[in-house]
């Protein structure tokens, strides 16, 4: 997710004609990185491709995302008999006919702000890489997986609930995502936590950016995305196997922030921002990067190859959720 700083806003208000825009989020269960060479192929030296990543150096800004949806009308929730039954296993309900107001997003975990955002692109037939919604939405009846979602069917007021959702997470603070991982930690000491609970710690491990107690989550299973430690060591393409686009395109570069590059991209520059750890260098250079960031930067870059090829701000933002599911 992107750092919770508000960015300007410059992009014009998003129309229903983005909505039939090709998806960067390769469906899951797709090949997958057939063509990525596992870490211990991956040749030490510069890294493949453009050694400066998207979002580079700070001279110029690139796209800036957001618009913001206004929450509007008190009308009930969709009696969709879809909706409902995604919503069966939850409190309250996933799917909204109506525009999103703040009082359906107060006090929902970062798992029930995702399912609802891809909620909205479920139900056109979206596919997930991320294992943990895809097993979500398997279960559900309504759910019909397509090779290619049809995004034609996606309302205006669809994709501004998805960006209201988008803009609600965005707000959260990093003090209170520790508030809320300081409870789940108590949970799992008590042995008290549920599947659910692990999946919100893991959420709220990547959007920090950090990694503090969970020792209920054997670290295999801990993303470097949640665990930036992990970067220390070769990362293997399974690995990566549950990331998006998006994901893979900030974990590349988190390997350049870790030694201190600064970037031009606000989407990458704010996601950055309020991590405890970054700390950008005036005199930063490429050669500050050991051998084995340089070998992991090759081993992501090969799975972004295999899934179509990196993405940028504009495939960010889509990723995001203004558009697309991820």
């Amino acid at each position: 997710m992107l750092g919770r700083r508000a960015l300007p806003l410059v992009l014009l208000p998003l129309t229903l004609a983005l909505a039939c825009q090709k998806a960067d989020t390769p469906a899951a269960g797709a090949a997958g990185p057939a063509a990525a060479k596992s870490e211990a192929d991956a040749k030490a030296g510069e890294p493949a491709g453009d050694a400066k990543p998207e979002g580079d150096a700070k001279p110029e800004g690139d796209a800036k995302p957001e618009g913001d949806a206004k929450p509007e009308g008190d009308a009930k929730p969709a009696e969709d008999p879809k909706a409902a039954e995604g919503a069966s296993a939850e409190a309250r309900p996933m799917y909204f006919e109506r525009a999103i107001t703040p009082q359906d997003l107060e006090g929902r975990t970062l798992r029930e702000l995702n399912l609802m955002r891809n909620t909205i692109y479920a139900r056109v037939g979206q596919q997930f890489r991320k294992r943990w919604l895809s097993d979500y939405f398997t279960a559900q009846p309504w759910y019909q997986p397509a090779d290619e979602a049809d995004r034609s069917k996606l309302s205006e007021l669809d994709l501004k609930n998805a960006e209201a959702i988008v803009d609600y997470e965005r707000a959260i603070t990093p003090a209170q995502l520790r508030e809320r991982r300081d409870a789940l930690n108590e949970k799992m000491r008590g042995d008290k936590a549920t599947p659910e609970d692990m999946i919100e710690f893991q959420l709220i491990a990547a959007l920090l950016g950090e990694w503090e107690g969970g020792d209920a989550i054997v670290q295999e299973k801990r993303s470097p995305l949640e665990d930036p430690d992990r970067l220390e060591e070769i990362l293997a393409v399974e690995d990566l196997d549950d990331m998006s686009l998006r994901d893979l395109r900030i974990l590349r570069n988190t390997i350049y922030a870790r030694r201190g590059r600064a970037f031009r991209s606000d989407l990458l520059s704010g996601y950055f921002a309020d991590k405890s750890w970054y700390e950008p260098k005036d005199d930063y250079t490429d050669k500050l990067l050991t051998a084995t960031d340089r070998k992991n930067i090759r081993v992501i870059k090969s799975v972004e190859d295999s899934l179509g090829g990196p993405i940028t701000d504009w495939g960010h933002m889509m990723e995001e959720g203004w558009f697309y599911g991820a």
